[in-house]
């Protein structure tokens, strides 16, 4: 007993180890001095596309942000769903408030059935800009881009070695429900894992557009049911990088519950199981510390049961230590998040103590769900996002079989729940 005892005490330890330098190497990243300033009139011209399927909670607020940004030549093209979309309504009527006169507003038209339609938007708004752009932007709708956004995500292109620069997306539950908790603490690591493995994230990302065409993207994403997953390849099949910029990390303050939850874990992790080269690396990082777990309580049960308190002192111990590291990790990620956005984001708000002792619980709730949602992800053979089915057959073997229009009625009746 005691010496099953120390193997699983010794693989939480293991995990805990590589996790944590994971998450350092992540921390230090947002100390890096920020990007330079450059003077306006070397600023190449710019388009930001946001494709839109469905009124986010923010999207109003995504838009405002949108037109005032601290940029000198730009424009703003959003590709709507269709013109049912309840998205459509609330674009119309904000851009009207604020007077804007750079942003163009289109359906989406060619609807690839190889693709996702947001691949299909993007490819759509591409293809209709002329020789004067330079740079194109990419957003998505349930985060608010502070005045510097499209600045900081441009500078850092005029290296010649960097192919996209990106940022990532940071949930904030306003609540605490199970859902929201769950999601934040599965994000905190997938922020990490895609810093270390040097992945973009699409709702946060500029490239410019030669070496956006140069790494063929537009065909890839006529055949993908994902936008970022296949950039870090493309990118890298053409010699760039993707660079991390930390002061274009996206705060998010959508609520969800725990069925929306393992809906959007279970749809994240289908990508990497598609465009991941080392798949089976998050199949090892999600199974054997969720095992040991199961194992270290089962057995730590058993041994007070039999009086062995010894054997019970070295599971419980693996299991609670993994725990309370985990927290503490994600406490220092979110730390080390705030120092980046604070002086951009309303939304951010201290720790409360009730907040870190259901942080506590759901660390291992997080972990169970992730394992079925990787389970799930590894055997799943059709993606549904927002009424949408795709037939996922492999990386660039995909159909679109049911679609829509974007219905009022499949809005979340909360104005801060997230919709898909």
């Amino acid at each position: 007993m005691n010496q099953i005892g120390i193997y699983i005490f010794a693989v939480l330890v293991v995990f805990v180890v590589i996790q944590t330098l994971c998450a350092l190497a992540f921390t230090s990243s947002l100390c890096l001095p920020k990007s330079q300033i450059m003077p306006d009139e070397l600023l190449p011209k710019a388009v930001i596309i946001l494709a839109l399927r469905g009124a986010d909670p923010f999207l109003a607020d995504c838009i405002r942000a949108l037109v005032n940004q601290n940029y000198p030549q730009y424009e703003l093209h959003i590709v709507v769903d269709s013109q049912e979309d309840p998205a459509w309504d609330i674009i119309t009527k904000t851009i009207q408030q604020t007077g804007a006169t750079h942003v163009k507003v289109s359906p989406l038209i060619v609807r690839h059935n190889t693709c996702s339609l947001k691949c299909s938007a993007l490819v759509q708004a591409i293809f209709a800009l002329d020789d004067s752009y330079n740079v194109a932007a990419f957003i998505d709708a349930d985060v608010i881009a502070h005045p510097n956004w499209l600045r900081e995500l441009v500078v850092p292109l005029i290296d010649k070695q960097i192919g996209a620069s990106t940022g990532n997306r940071w949930y904030l539950p306003p609540s605490e429900q199970w859902g929201s908790l769950v999601r934040y603490v599965y994000n905190s690591a997938s922020v990490v894992s895609m810093y270390i493995h040097e992945y973009a994230w699409g709702g946060s990302m500029a490239m410019k557009l030669s070496n956006l065409r140069q790494a063929q993207l537009l065909d890839i994403w006529t055949q993908s049911i994902s936008v970022d997953a296949p950039v870090h390849r493309a990118l890298q099949n053409i010699g760039l990088k993707v660079k991390f910029v930390p002061t274009v990390m996206m705060i998010n303050g959508e609520d969800c519950d725990l069925a929306q939850c393992l809906r959007f874990i279970t749809r994240q992790l289908i990508m990497p199981r598609l465009y991941h080269p080392k798949w089976m690396l998050f199949v090892v990082q999600v199974f054997v510390p969720s095992l040991a777990l199961v194992v270290a309580m089962g057995m730590m049960l058993i041994s007070i049961l039999r009086g062995n308190f010894a054997a019970a002192a070295l599971f419980g111990g693996g299991f609670v230590g993994y725990i309370l590291v985990m927290v503490l990790l994600i406490t220092r990620l979110e730390q080390g998040v705030r120092q980046v956005v604070w002086e951009h984001s309303k939304l951010m708000k201290r720790f409360s103590f009730r907040f870190l002792v259901k942080l506590l619980l759901a660390v291992p709730l997080t972990q169970l769900i992730s394992t079925l949602a990787t389970a799930s992800a590894m055997i799943k053979q059709n993606v549904e996002w927002r009424g949408v089915v795709y037939q996922v057959k492999n990386p660039y073997d995909i159909l679109l079989t049911e679609y829509h229009p974007y219905q009022k009625s499949l809005q979340a009746l909360d104005s801060k729940a997230s919709i898909g």
